[in-house]
């Protein structure tokens, strides 16, 4: 099993490759502040990016959408606006343009086509796809059924986007590429190996495609420890640290594939614990918790619906002599960059909404936006930030590829069935109390055998035996063994 961790702090970045537990532990530390979470056994279950034959199981008029048998245990949820003619293997004359989407009308059911997973599944909803096909490199993504061409955002130098796009330009033909911001000041030599490099694997997964009838695996995403180093390993980092000799070679070998200048400076072998040293394992322990405390004493509360998922900013402990907007100002500036780092550390996705404490001041707000808005510049996923609500609540979306480690980690309550609530004991003894009122007129029964939950212990005490068998003239005996809080067992004894 592999581990993955990230962390942050604006002076020092870092990756911690190790063995924990039995386990092996990816970290990467910006400062000592956990940033991110991986875990080798779920990352693994993960088949975002891989690419499918698929067979169309499904035409759904209604909703304008396909489902597609790749050979999995779900079907993959194809939108018509995400089918490409060209994915179907069709390349007559009248369809020589590559970005030309396919009409519904022209699909048959068990028509094959090649697909590529862009989100995993999510509860009861199988994963989606699409045919307008991205194979990821290091610094860039072949996408040969698009003829865009573009640069990550997240590079901003004017000049060196410029740099970027017309050379890809120059060098694409009539097929998109995007430019990834790991490219930034990269040597266009190494950007034109790359492409030439992922158009060879684009020509495999054709021919695999070509050659095969039933919905099958064409290409499948590299092993966890190499993809996390691909997303994570850039200019940025300082060092990568590991206590694992073995490790050490992989990651070596990993590293000369991205790093054009030697690594043997960033990558160190250290035998300590390097988790427990950089205060790693005690972040990990706090990742799930409801609340979170901020150095002001303040407080964040995260809460996950179905529909999106809402984070409270609370003054909580920061009450002092203070001007109330000072300390609001405070509170609101430390919930901004937190939030931001727990919703990328719990990955979390989809409709976020955060609820600032209310500000008087449009500066102040402005502010705080300003400084959630460069947080949020650390984060790989797509974000899209919409600004405040006349009621002040800060709106955003996050997109998702794979489910938040919450739903990975853990399972859903078999008592309370993930509903957080279970019937409280004076409830239980209000239906024991009816229930035995029905059994007291029951002849031939002189034993009643209850099985409770321990919580109901403070209630069944002696007192309420000696009630319960003077009134219903039977033996009573209790066991407080049941573990279910939901209600109560009951047997007779004739």
């Amino acid at each position: 099993m592999v581990s993955i961790i990230v962390t942050s702090n604006p002076t020092l970045k870092r990756i911690l490759v190790g063995e924990f537990d039995e386990e092996i532990l990816i970290a990467v530390l910006e400062g000592q502040q956990l940033m991110e979470l991986h875990l080798e056994e779920i990352d693994n279950e993960s088949i975002t990016g891989n690419i499918y034959l698929g067979r169309v199981e499904n035409i759904v008029q209604g909703l304008d959408a396909l489902f597609v048998n790749i050979g999995k245990s779900k079907n993959v949820f194809l939108r018509a606006r995400d089918l490409m003619y060209c994915a179907f293997g069709k390349n007559d004359k009248d369809h020589q343009n590559q970005t030309k989407t396919i009409k519904m009308e022209k699909i048959s059911k068990g028509e094959k086509l090649i697909i590529q997973v862009k989100k995993d599944s999510l509860g009861a909803k199988g994963p989606q796809g699409t045919t307008n096909v991205g194979i990821a490199g290091r610094s860039l993504v072949y996408m040969p059924f698009s003829r865009t061409i573009g640069v990550s955002r997240k590079i901003d130098d004017s000049g060196e986007r410029k740099r970027l796009h017309d050379f890809v330009a120059s060098i694409a033909k009539k097929e998109g590429v995007i430019v990834r911001t790991v490219a930034r000041n990269a040597d266009l030599s190494v950007l034109a190996e790359e492409l030439e490099q992922l158009k060879q694997t684009w020509s495999e997964i054709e021919k695999r495609f070509a050659r095969s009838k039933k919905p099958k695996e064409l290409y499948a995403e590299p092993e966890i420890l190499e993809q996390i180093m691909r997303e994570k390993y850039d200019t940025s980092v300082d060092e990568v640290l590991t206590n694992s000799s073995e490790l050490h070679k992989v990651l070596e070998g990993i590293l000369k594939k991205f790093d054009q200048k030697p690594v043997k400076g960033k990558l160190r072998f250290i035998k300590e614990d390097i988790f427990e040293k950089h205060g790693v394992n005690t972040q990990v322990e706090q990742i799930y918790t409801r609340k979170v405390s901020l150095d002001c004493g303040g407080t964040l509360i995260i809460d996950r619906t179905e529909a999106l998922t809402i984070i409270d900013i609370n003054s909580a402990k920061n009450i002092n002599n203070r001007c109330s907007r000072d300390m609001v100002f405070e509170t609101n500036i430390q919930a901004a960059k937190e939030a931001a780092r727990q919703i990328r550390l719990r990955n979390l996705s989809g409709i976020i909404i955060i609820d600032f404490i209310d500000m008087d001041e449009e500066n102040d707000q402005l502010t705080v936006l300003k400084i959630f808005e460069e947080e949020v510049k650390k984060d790989k996923a797509k974000i899209s930030i919409l600004g405040f609500t006349k009621l002040g609540l800060l709106e955003m979306t996050r997109k998702r590829t794979s489910p938040p480690l919450q739903d990975l980690i853990f399972e859903r309550c078999p008592i309370c069935y993930g509903e957080g609530l279970v019937l409280s004991p004076k409830r239980v003894l209000k239906m024991i109390e009816r229930e035995m009122v029905q059994i007291s007129s029951m002849e031939h029964i002189f034993e009643i055998q209850l099985k409770v939950h321990p919580n109901l212990s403070g209630f069944l005490g002696k007192e309420w035996l000696d009630r319960a068998q003077n009134t219903s003239g039977k033996k009573v005996v209790i066991e407080f063994n049941r573990m279910d809080p939901n209600g109560y067992d009951i047997k007779f004894k004739k």
